[in-house]
């Protein structure tokens, strides 16, 4: 391989890794939005219950 073949496959592996973890960071973050979201509904529930 020359040196630009080189240069080309690293900097397209770079580009796979960013998308790799920008994926996984924005599945991470919707998880948790959707169970602090379903936690704060749980509460308020429960604090509904003990109220009556």
């Amino acid at each position: 391989m020359d040196r630009q073949a080189t240069f080309l496959l690293a900097l397209g592996l770079l580009g796979a890794a960013a998308a790799f973890v920008s994926a996984s960071g924005w599945i991470l973050f919707v998880r948790d939005r959707r169970t602090a979201r379903s936690a704060s509904v749980s509460t308020h529930h429960r604090e509904v219950v003990e109220e009556r």
